[in-house]
């Protein structure tokens, strides 16, 4: 049995030793010859000069959601617009709204344009409002279309539902007219709950900001802005804004 144990432990031994062995040459022995120019001819010295080693370069690129929903923000304000509809004095609708074409379509809440109510779209603070003509309203799904006298506005695309994940960061970005002056306001938040009819979320404002695009991070339209009873932000998802608006 002590042969077996002397041969096994010789065996350990000599692979100890190679292992150290190797490791000295490298870190030692093999620096020492290639530095030496008696040593730097011989073959297997220039082999280990000319050896590569390889690195893998590694980016990481962060963008935090503040960043980009500023810069969704700063697009998605050339594409909005506010709403007001009137009937007489006294009643008066407001609320947003988003060019679905550069050639003056708009899209926007059925509620905020009533049957009987002259509407105006306001573009940019400062501009005199131009006159809207409804061209499409469905009280059931609360959308409509209307048509302004306009050219080059800004657009952007539809989401895909299939992109919507909960948890996901949205922003919203809303014109209104408050105290004769046209402002443009912007809420970010999350996608709390969705589904094929409803996008909810976690942002709470005012419901004079209803009709407001909903946009994600690339700046592609998720929904079209409501508020329940509570103020909370609810949307119409971009599948039947689609679906309604024909694109």
């Amino acid at each position: 049995m002590k042969p077996r144990v002397s041969t096994i432990s010789g065996i350990v031994g000599v692979f100890a030793l190679g292992i150290f062995g190797g490791i000295w040459a490298q870190a030692f022995l093999m620096p020492y010859l290639s530095s030496h120019p008696n040593f730097q001819q011989w073959r297997f010295v220039k082999d280990w000069n000319t050896r590569a080693t390889v690195v893998r370069e590694q980016r990481e690129v962060v963008i935090r959601i503040d960043d980009a929903a500023e810069r969704v923000a700063e697009r998605a304000e050339g594409m909005t617009v506010g709403m007001e509809s009137r009937s007489g004095e006294d009643r008066v609708v407001r609320g947003s709204g988003f060019a679905i074409t550069s050639d003056g379509f708009i899209l926007t809440l059925a509620s905020l344009v009533p049957q009987g109510y002259a509407t105006r779209v306001y573009l940019k603070k400062g501009d005199d409002p131009v006159s809207a003509e409804v061209l499409k309203r469905d009280f059931q799904k609360n959308l409509a279309i209307v048509k302004i006298d306009a050219r080059a506005l800004q657009t952007t695309g539809f989401a895909l539902d299939d992109s919507l994940k909960v948890g996901a960061p949205v922003v919203m970005v809303a014109k209104t007219v408050e105290a004769g002056s046209l402002i443009t306001i912007v809420n970010q938040g999350i996608v709390r709950t969705r589904d094929k009819d409803i996008v909810r979320t976690n942002i709470f404002d005012k419901a004079t900001l209803g009709g407001s695009p909903l946009l994600n991070l690339e700046g592609d339209i998720v929904g079209l802005s409501m508020f329940d009873s509570s103020g909370r932000l609810i949307a119409i998802p971009s599948s039947i804004l689609r679906a309604f608006s024909g694109f």
